[in-house]
């Protein structure tokens, strides 16, 4: 095979995996429309390839369910080389959570509904009544402070609490997830979501009833999916 040849091959490959990584973030960005989890103005994903060092991300201001592959943003150093719609005015902060955690390729900016009420409360979600919540968030679900979106300060303080938790709040705006796959990173966002909401459909019903502390500890302990035993398993990473 001539050099010419294998570049000219190399292209296709490339050209095929951009193709994928983008319809990837469209099919996610269109589930979170559908189910309420984004509204017309608000919510961003991104996918980093790390080979090429390209940030795929959603562009601003379009609704989700009309996105199309040729208006997702390509971003490389900070700039715009790619895509048709102007890049997500939070990329900053999809750059920053993806610094931050080398072992993740993918970040959600989400308004989910439940868990953005928290975050205009400036309150970490700390349950002791779901097994859900023990094993995939641990003791809590942090809070940051306020940073004034659309400038760098939206990521201000995120790398340092970010390298410890898949799932954080921004105070005064939203959620920021990340995962290695996009998938990883929107269900987690989903599975809180639905713990909130049951967790406050119970509160209208009764008081509500804590898992034991010992049981707690118990689960986090022994259940090999608990989010003690994952970072044991990837070497503090969860």
């Amino acid at each position: 095979m001539t050099a010419k040849v294998q570049k000219e091959k190399d292209v296709v490959i490339l050209e095929q995996k951009e193709t994928e990584i983008k319809k990837e973030i469209i099919f996610y960005a269109k589930l979170m429309d559908e189910k309420g989890l984004v509204n017309a103005l608000e919510g961003n994903l991104s996918i980093l390839d790390r080979e090429t060092g390209k940030l795929y991300i959603t562009p601003s201001g379009i609704r989700k369910r009309f996105l199309k592959e040729d208006m997702i943003a390509v971003v490389k150093d900070g700039e715009q080389i790619g895509g048709t719609a102007k890049k997500s005015s939070e990329s900053l902060l999809h750059e920053a959570a993806l610094k931050a955690r080398p072992d993740c390729n993918a970040v959600a900016h989400i308004h989910a509904p439940y868990l953005t009420a928290y975050a205009y409360c400036g309150k970490n979600i700390s349950l002791k009544c779901s097994t859900t919540f023990a094993l995939v968030y641990g003791e809590e679900i942090p809070c940051l402070p306020y940073g004034e979106a659309g400038t760098v300060h939206i990521a201000d303080g995120i790398e340092d609490v970010i390298r410890h938790h898949d799932l954080i709040l921004l105070g005064n705006h939203g959620v920021v997830s990340v995962g290695k796959t996009m998938e990883d990173a929107i269900k987690i966002i989903e599975a809180a979501e639905e713990v909130l909401k049951i967790y406050h459909i119970t509160k209208g019903i009764g008081s509500v009833k804590n898992i034991p502390e010992d049981q707690w500890e118990s689960l986090m302990d022994n259940h090999p999916n608990s989010i003690k035993n994952r970072k044991k398993q990837t070497g503090g990473r969860k």
